[in-house]
C-alpha cells in the first residue's frame, strides 16, 4: 500500500479526543436497508414509487399512494467475518435480531385542478447497523502502536510536564506507563522521546472490537401526483445515530525476551457517539409512456451534530526496567470520561434512475412485471467536519482533519438493479443486486459491498405479506492504528451479512 499521510494532533488543547477518517465513513458508505420489497429489489425504488421507502430513496414515489398504508418491518441478520492481517487469518461471527422500519402514509385521492392525487409519509427507518465484532492478531516488526504517541509529542514538542499531563487519551498514559520514555544525551538532559517496543525483533499485535449501535432515519415526507405523469416529492430528513465500541488492543514481545525491558502493552478504549441531524431529499418521477418511468432524486449533505465519549486505560509490562505500570484516563479526568461535540455534514447523493413495465402478450394492458435500475452518485471526499468551539486550535485541527479526508476518500458510483414478477393476482417473485464501489483513492485497497437479493410477495385489497433475504458481499480495510511516518499496516477485511426481512402491512 502506498503512503498515506495523516493529519497530526494539533497541540494539547485537542488531546481530549481525536475523530479518525473512518468516523466519517461509517456514515456514508454502507448497503442500506428499507421495507422488505425494496430490499428484495436490491434497493433500485427511485423511479417504481407506491412503496414507504419512497421516503428515504425518492420522496415523488409517495405520490403513487390513492390510499393509505401502514407498515411493520423487523429483520434479523447473521454476519460472517474473515480478516489476514499480515499474512494471519481470522474469523469472527455475530447475529442480531431488531426493528428495521416502520411507517405510515396518509392518502388523497381526490381530484384537485391539475393534482389527481398527493400523500403524506412519516417513516423511520434503521438504514445501517453497526452490531459486529472485528478481530484480527499477527507479528509485526516494521510498525508500533505506541510510535503514535511518540509522533504526537515529537510534533508537539513537547515537555516532560506535558507528556505526563496534557494526553490523557493517549500519550500520557503511555508516557506514565513508561511504554514511551525520554532520550537524555550525555548530560542527562532530555532531548526526546522513545519507545521501548523492540521492533526489530517484532511484537505480536492483537486487535479485538466489539461495536453496536444504528444508523436510523425519520422522515417525514409528502408527495404529488399530476395527471399520472408527473409525480414530485420532498422529504425531511432527521439522521439519529448510536454507536459504541469497545476496543482491546495489544502489543507483546514476540521473542519472549526477558532482559529486554518490554513485556507488551495493553489498551482499553471505550467510545460512544450520540448524534441528530437534519437534511433533505427531492425527488421526480415522470412516465413518458405507461410501461416507462424515469426518476431523479438528489438528498443535500446531513447535518448531524454528535456528542461522544470516550475513556482509556492501558498497562505496560517494563520487565526489569520498571515493573508493570498502569494508567487511566480517568485518574488524568477527576473520573469522568472525555466529551468532544461537534458537527459533521455528510456527502450529497444523486441518483437517477428508470423502470419498465412488461404485459402479457395475451393481455398488453396488464402489466406482468417491471425491471427497474437506479444509479447513484455519492460524493465521498465531500464529508466535512465543523467545530462546535471556535477556538483556533480545534478549527485548525478540524480542517486538517477534512483535507485528510479529501485526499484519502474519493467520489464514486452505486449500481442497483431489480425486478418484480407477478405469478397471480396475489403472489410476486422478485430479485435483485447491488454494488456499492471503494470510497478509497488508494487502488490497492479492494473494497466494495454487493448485495444479492429475492423474496415474495403476498397481496390483497387491504392486507400484504413480503418475506426477503439478502447477503451483502463486503471488502474492506481496517487499520488498528494510523501513523504519519511511515506506510499504515491495514488488515484485508471479506465478511458476509444474511438478513432475513418481513414485511406486513395494512391498507386504509
Amino acid at each position: 500500500m502506498k503512503k498515506i499521510f495523516l493529519l497530526i494532533l494539533l497541540g494539547s488543547s485537542l488531546s481530549m479526543y481525536a475523530q479518525d477518517p473512518e468516523d466519517g465513513l461509517r456514515l456514508s458508505w454502507y448497503a442500506p436497508s428499507g421495507t422488505a420489497r425494496s430490499n428484495a429489489l436490491g434497493g433500485a425504488m427511485g423511479s417504481l414509487g407506491g412503496d414507504l421507502s419512497s421516503n428515504h430513496i425518492n420522496p415523488a414515489g409517495l405520490g403513487f399512494y390513492k390510499s393509505g398504508e401502514l407498515l411493520l418491518t423487523p429483520k434479523f441478520l447473521v454476519q460472517t467475518n474473515n480478516f489476514t492481517y499480515l499474512t494471519k487469518s481470522s474469523s469472527t461471527n455475530n447475529s442480531n435480531a431488531n426493528f428495521g422500519s416502520v411507517g405510515i402514509v396518509f392518502a388523497d385521492g381526490q381530484r384537485k385542478n391539475n393534482w389527481t392525487s398527493s400523500a403524506f409519509s412519516i417513516t423511520f427507518n434503521q438504514i445501517a447497523d453497526y452490531n459486529n465484532h472485528v478481530s484480527f492478531s499477527g507479528k509485526n516488526n516494521f510498525s508500533s502502536y505506541s510510535e503514535k504517541y511518540l509522533e504526537e509529542l515529537v510534533h508537539d514538542q513537547a515537555d516532560t510536564n506535558a507528556a505526563l499531563n496534557n494526553y490523557i487519551f493517549g500519550s500520557s498514559l503511555a508516557f506514565r506507563t513508561y511504554l514511551v520514555d525520554t532520550t537524555a544525551n550525555a548530560n542527562g538532559a532530555v532531548t526526546g522521546y522513545q519507545s521501548l517496543v523492540p521492533l526489530t525483533t517484532g511484537v505480536n499485535q492483537v486487535y479485538d472490537a466489539q461495536t453496536s449501535g444504528s444508523y436510523n432515519e425519520l422522515a417525514f415526507g409528502w408527495g404529488g401526483n399530476i395527471e399520472d405523469k408527473l409525480y414530485l416529492g420532498a422529504s425531511l430528513i432527521m439522521p439519529m445515530i448510536n454507536y459504541n465500541r469497545a476496543t482491546y488492543y495489544s502489543e507483546t514481545d514476540a521473542l519472549n525476551n526477558p532482559n529486554n525491558q518490554f513485556g507488551g502493552f495493553v489498551v482499553n478504549d471505550n467510545f460512544s457517539s450520540r448524534g441528530w441531524g437534519l437534511g433533505a431529499k427531492f425527488g421526480i418521477i415522470y412516465k413518458p409512456e405507461s410501461f416507462l418511468r424515469l426518476g431523479f432524486a438528489l438528498q443535500t449533505p446531513q447535518l448531524i451534530t454528535f456528542r461522544d465519549k470516550v475513556s482509556t486505560d492501558m498497562t505496560t509490562n517494563t520487565e526489569s526496567y520498571a515493573g508493570i505500570q498502569s494508567a487511566s484516563s480517568s485518574e488524568l479526568n477527576d473520573g469522568y470520561p472525555g466529551v468532544r461535540e461537534y458537527t459533521l455534514a455528510t456527502p450529497a447523493k444523486a441518483t437517477i434512475s428508470t423502470s419498465y413495465f412488461f404485459a402479457s402478450p395475451n393481455k398488453p394492458t396488464q402489466p406482468l412485471g417491471f425491471i427497474s435500475a437506479d444509479i447513484e452518485w455519492v460524493n465521498y471526499a465531500g464529508t466535512h467536519y465543523y467545530a462546535n468551539t471556535y477556538d483556533q486550535a480545534t478549527t485548525d485541527y478540524y480542517n486538517a482533519l477534512n483535507s485528510t479526508i479529501k485526499a484519502i476518500y474519493k467520489n464514486n458510483v452505486n449500481f442497483k438493479v431489480g425486478s418484480e414478477l407477478k405469478l397471480n393476482n396475489n403472489w410476486m417473485l422478485r430479485a435483485g443486486t447491488a454494488y456499492y464501489g471503494s470510497p478509497y483513492k488508494d487502488e490497492s485497497i479492494k473494497a466494495s459491498h454487493w448485495t444479492v437479493s429475492g423474496g415474495i410477495g403476498y397481496r390483497t385489497n387491504s392486507h400484504f405479506i413480503d418475506f426477503t433475504i439478502v447477503n451483502t458481499a463486503t471488502k474492506d480495510a481496517i487499520f488498528p492504528y494510523r501513523l504519519n511516518d511511515k506506510p499504515n499496516t491495514y488488515a484485508s477485511y471479506t465478511g458476509n451479512r444474511l438478513m432475513f426481512n418481513i414485511g406486513y402491512g395494512i391498507r386504509f
